[in-house]
């Protein structure tokens, strides 16, 4: 009996060698993988959860059953949001089915992209836009569009408006563009006689 569990400890011991005998055989491209592995766990420590998704998802695909990365691309997708999910990204993924606006202003037609995006995503995306301006928000605007991203209805409302829009952290600010003629009008210096 002990000859035999002797025998079965060289055969486990004699594949456990030639295992990596074949891992440290093989070409640089099992080093490249683990040295991805190594800056993928670090940023992970690190907190920075992108990048380590990032290159701990390139060794899952080679290596699917390494469980390290296994673990660790679990916890992200649990619990980390990407930073990606910015403002602008959150309202391109909503679909307006159809705009249609003629002669409102530009506070009217924010108003109607509010109510068209909240029944568009169930109640879930209610634009948060600021128009900096009395005049601004009276500007008029006509706009027929159909299964378009609230973000690019956006778009087409500053194109319209001439406004520019600049998206915060929390909301999105419309303001009017300046005209260059007038800045550059202020700025020209006098002659002098």
């Amino acid at each position: 009996m002990k000859t035999h569990l002797m025998g079965m400890k060289v055969s486990v011991s004699t594949a456990a060698f030639f295992a990596a005998f074949v891992l440290f055989a093989a070409p640089v491209h099992a080093e490249d993988l683990n040295a991805v592995y190594q800056q993928g766990r670090a940023a992970f420590y690190q907190g920075d959860f992108d990048k380590a998704q990032q290159l701990l998802a390139r060794v899952a695909a080679a290596n699917p059953k390494h469980p390290d990365t296994l673990r660790m691309l679990a916890y992200i997708r649990a619990n980390h949001k990407p930073a990606e999910n910015t403002l602008k990204n959150q309202y391109a993924a909503v679909i307006l089915p159809k705009v249609e606006m003629s002669e409102v202003s530009l506070t009217e037609a924010i108003e109607g992209l509010r109510t068209l995006s909240k029944n568009a995503s169930g109640g879930k995306v209610v634009p948060n836009v600021i128009i900096k301006g009395e005049e601004v928000g009276q500007r008029k605007l006509t706009l027929a569009l159909s299964n378009i991203p609230l973000s690019e209805a956006l778009n087409y409302v500053t194109q319209l408006t001439g406004t520019k829009a600049t998206y915060d952290k929390h909301a999105v600010i419309l303001s009017a563009t300046a005209d260059t003629s007038t800045s550059t009008a202020e700025i020209a210096p006098k002659d002098s006689k």
